[in-house]
């Protein structure tokens, strides 16, 4: 293990999703952590809670979700953020700037309607102050 802070600390979190039938836990007790140059995969099968947990850090839960214990991301200038304690204005500075996810169902995450650079440009503008142009 380096000696170097972690980007990215998850302490026992636990994700759950409120139904009609009751709350269902889709995690409960992850913790892992990354740091600068490491690689880390999360492998597991259909609904073993591989997407929660990546959602969970870039704070795209749906609004069904209660996630507890901590998810702490270290931003460039140095300073941590309690992912599971920020706010939504937050989140969204931190979105593209700090933190980013690739989905992995492209025709999920792309609109057949837009050119997918189109897609890809109004993602970088709505987390930068970089113009149309």
């Amino acid at each position: 293990m380096s000696d170097q802070k972690s980007i990215v600390a998850i302490d026992d979190l636990s994700v759950s999703f409120a139904t009609d039938s009751g709350d269902v836990k889709a995690i409960d007790g992850v913790t892992l952590d990354v740091r600068p140059r490491e690689v880390l995969a999360i492998v597991g099968e259909s609904g073993s809670g591989k997407s929660v947990t990546a959602r969970t850090i870039i704070g795209l839960l749906p609004e069904t979700a209660t996630a507890n214990g901590a998810v702490m991301l270290q931003s460039k200038s140095g300073g941590d953020h309690d992912i599971v304690r920020t706010s939504g204005e937050k989140m969204r500075q931190l979105r593209g700037q700090e933190v980013a996810m690739v989905f992995q169902e492209a025709s999920t995450a792309l609109n057949p309607v837009f050119p997918v650079g189109w897609q890809i440009a109004e993602g970088i503008r709505a987390h930068t102050k970089v113009k149309r142009k």
